[in-house]
């Protein structure tokens, strides 16, 4: 994929980081009433990390299309590894050094949930109370389709795509089921990686080829953004009519999506200077993603002891800025350099 390409592509997580940083900030800097964008951030923002599924699964169908054997399939494991784990773990700790430095480690206890990606599992039976670091649920979901498409391409890759299909299949009975047979809020199935696979399953049919037909029609990259926008904002009345999200919001979405990040991945030529601006934020959105919450709650400190009386507007755009900023020089100078040791391959691949 050229670079131009993959620049679209990280504007999307730009945007999907973006979303989450103003959805958490409007949770601790309300907006007021009259503020209309601000109070839709606070309603809908969550919606960026759906983003971050379609791209993850079309880059895993791209990539594990790509890499069928052991040894490809070894090295995907242990690129996806290096890009993972390390800088989460640095997270997680992070998480627990404020915990016990401002709360005097009353999550600590618990902090081994996170820490093993067993977040998004483990809080719809146990409660965000007992599970701290809630925002890590989305590594349970990803993770865990990594580490399943992996082993099914490694295992049975002419079978693969058709177990995407079903996986798109099943996804939908199975929330259907939570919310109307268990009772699940549409915040907890949302937060169940079983029942939010079929958004990655999306993202990896869309690179493998099943959508072509939808992808070749004109100017299918705007329309299919023009219309995961609309989504994102009708998103904003769909709250009002549970279970709707909690069950075919989802895949709604994650279709739309998917046919976004798809549609754009073969748009050709040059990107433009804004594509590239937000590419840049979408480069470190791993970082800020992990971290964001981090400067808000620093946000929230400063401006208590000083009386500053930030708005929304100011603290999301001073949490995005600082975040920002320390995700350039993470992935400068920690991820980047892990990334290039681990794309160094062990042994020569038998895929031409």
């Amino acid at each position: 994929m050229t670079a131009n390409r993959l620049a679209r592509l990280d504007s999307i997580r730009a945007l999907g980081v973006l979303l989450v940083v103003a959805y958490h900030t409007s949770y601790r800097f309300e907006p007021p009433q009259l503020d209309l964008i601000g109070r839709v951030l606070r309603v809908i923002g969550w919606m960026g990390v759906d983003l971050f599924f379609a791209l993850s699964g079309f880059l895993i169908g791209m990539i594990l299309a790509m890499e069928k054997n052991r040894r490809d399939i070894a090295l995907f494991f242990r690129k996806r590894f290096f890009r993972i784990v390390p800088i989460f773990v640095v997270a997680v700790i992070t998480f627990g050094v404020g915990d016990w430095l401002l709360v005097d480690g009353q999550n600590l206890a618990n902090i081994w949930k996170p820490f093993l990606f067993l977040t998004g599992y483990m809080t719809p039976f146990q409660g965000e109370a007992l599970v701290p670091y809630t925002i890590t649920w989305s590594l349970s979901v990803e993770v865990s389709a990594y580490i399943l498409l992996g082993l099914l391409a490694w295992k049975s890759w002419d079978r693969f795509k058709q177990v995407l299909i079903l996986v798109v299949l099943l996804s939908l009975p199975l929330r259907i089921w939570l919310s109307l047979g268990l009772g699940w809020e549409d915040h907890m199935i949302g937060l169940f990686p079983p029942a939010r696979f079929d958004a990655i399953a999306l993202g990896a049919l869309a690179a493998l080829g099943t959508f072509d037909r939808l992808l070749k029609i004109k100017r299918a990259a705007l329309i299919y953004g023009a219309a995961t926008i609309a989504i994102i904002i009708l998103f904003r009345f769909a709250t009002w009519y549970p279970p709707f999200i909690g069950t075919v919001g989802y895949l709604i979405f994650g279709l739309a999506a998917a046919l976004w990040v798809g549609a754009l991945a073969r748009v050709d030529g040059p990107s433009g200077w804004f594509v590239a601006a937000t590419a840049s934020v979408g480069l470190v959105s791993y970082f800020m993603y992990l971290f964001h919450l981090f400067f808000i709650q620093a946000l929230m400190i400063v401006d208590a002891q000083f009386a500053l009386e930030l708005g929304f507007w100011s603290a999301f755009l001073i949490a995005s800025a600082l975040t920002y900023v320390a995700g350039l020089i993470s992935w400068h100078w920690f991820e980047k350099p892990l990334n290039a040791y681990a794309s160094k391959p062990r042994e020569p691949s038998l895929v031409p």
